[in-house]
């Protein structure tokens, strides 16, 4: 971020990066005309019309930002940025002013309606079940160990010192030794918090060797601004975040039973996952997704790491920091500079650049193989190492499904693998264009369900 940056700086000055941050915010679900229809004029008249409406919109079948066109536009009035975040922050766009003027961000936060214990609406988020008001709310004023409620968000921001507290200072031993560290996240460290005597998993961002703290700061806003603006089951719910001069840290509801990398994996002996139960899980997941790309967003780092299951094994997609949103409704793909994800998933385009919905479609096709398999993505000591490169070795019949199976779940039948395994090799084709979209591999996954709920039902009835 341009630490030079204050209310008097003029649009025109900003640079790419950052034009292109709020443009990633505010392209999703046309966000940009709240912003265009809130400029005046100097006599108070609105500056833009529907003429102008549909100008804008055309880039978008250009393939271009109607956000940065609208930016450059306006840029020529000598406007300001704070303006600008005037504007987002009447419309509640917290995310995208946060990049521009955070302190002005944090003021209105701290201004809004401030409770002394977690409200109602939080609790729900913490435990995803209806419940009552833990005490009676009172209007005080902030103090470094009260959470504060974003206006009408439903999110909740905590001071650095609050997650402190309830992490016990962020205890880096591991829940096994008695600690808080749950585990290694996306840019960050999780660990398990205690609020009002409830569990939650708090992600504690930190720079890395190639991560600049700008970098950390831009995942964080972007990791903010999703789970803000999208909300569905089979997505992570977050109960709040920190984001004073320490860390940024993110609170999310705790899920109980982890990743589902290590639930294939059995890790702390936990119960292996039968294959009906692993099913619901990858169409939990493929709906999550499904929701994400009817919205815009790509969420470029999809893998079972990033796949938490709540209480009762319900699919939850985590870890937004690289999520980016479609530039355009027409036209799916985007490129970057920066090449991010996790090599054992990414797809051929995605190590060219490319931001693309089907690369999410590749990254699950990889899932499922896990699923199938109940082996991790890579393994070091495996040849070949990676489990794609696997399936290539079945599809040339050098190893059997059978062999590739995981024979821990009893009640797997080799028709519904092969079905499976079919679907995840149309998931893994090279060429994006070849692989189906998420909503049809959803489609298919339900299928398999039905088709399992059939048999079981007709295998009691002969019983």
């Amino acid at each position: 971020m341009n630490h030079t940056m204050t209310s008097s700086t003029l649009i025109r000055k900003l640079n790419y990066g950052i034009r292109r941050s709020l443009s990633d915010f505010l392209d999703p679900q046309d966000s940009w005309k709240e912003v265009l229809v809130s400029i005046h004029k100097p006599t108070g008249e609105p500056r833009y019309s529907q003429q102008h409406v549909r100008r804008f919109e055309a880039y978008v079948s250009q393939g271009k930002s109607p956000t940065m066109e609208l930016l450059n536009d306006w840029g020529t009035t000598n406007c300001t940025v704070g303006e600008l975040v005037d504007i987002l922050l009447s419309h509640k766009f917290l995310a995208p002013a946060s990049i521009l003027l955070p302190d002005r961000v944090q003021a209105q936060a701290s201004a809004s309606a401030v409770q002394p214990a977690i409200s109602a609406s939080a609790t729900q988020r913490i435990n995803n079940t209806p419940t009552t008001a833990m005490g009676e709310s009172a209007q005080v004023s902030s103090t470094r160990n009260t959470p504060v409620q974003v206006q009408d968000s439903g999110f909740f921001r905590f001071s650095f010192y609050e997650l402190e507290r309830i992490t016990e200072k962020f205890d880096n031993r591991t829940m096994s030794e008695g600690g808080r560290r749950l585990g290694e996240g996306g840019f960050g460290t999780v660990y398990k918090g205690i609020i009002d005597g409830k569990p939650v998993a708090v992600k504690k961002l930190h720079s890395m060797e190639d991560i600049s703290m700008e970098e950390l700061r831009a995942q964080f806003n972007q990791e903010v601004q999703t789970l803000m603006t999208l909300r569905h089951e089979n997505l992570v719910d977050m109960v709040g975040y920190s984001c004073d001069d320490h860390c940024p840290c993110l609170v999310y509801a705790y899920m109980s039973n982890g990743s589902l990398l290590d639930r294939l994996a059995c890790l702390d002996g936990t119960p292996s996952l039968s294959w009906h139960r692993r099913c619901l899980i990858a169409v939990g997941t493929a709906r999550g997704l499904d929701y994400l790309h009817r919205n815009h967003h790509v969420h470029r780092d999809v893998k079972s790491g990033n796949i938490l299951l709540d209480d009762k094994l319900v699919a939850k997609i985590s870890d937004f920091g690289l999520t980016r949103a479609s530039a355009t409704r027409s036209s799916s793909t985007v490129m970057t500079e920066r090449i991010v994800g996790t090599t054992a998933y990414m797809a051929p385009e995605a190590l060219r650049g490319e931001i693309t919905p089907k690369s999410d479609v590749f990254s699950f096709g990889v899932v499922l193989l896990e699923i199938l398999s109940g082996l991790p993505p890579v393994d070091e000591n495996r040849d070949p190492q990676f489990l794609m490169e696997m399936m290539a070795e079945i599809q040339e019949e050098e190893q059997t499904l059978e062999d590739f199976v995981d024979k821990k779940m009893s009640d797997l039948e080799m028709p519904q693998a092969e079905q499976a395994f079919t679907l995840a090799g149309n998931c893994l084709c090279d060429r994006k264009n070849k692989r189906p979209v998420i909503k049809q591999v959803m489609e298919e996954l339900e299928e398999l369900i039905k088709g399992l709920s059939l048999g079981e039902h007709m295998s009691e009835s002969e019983a």
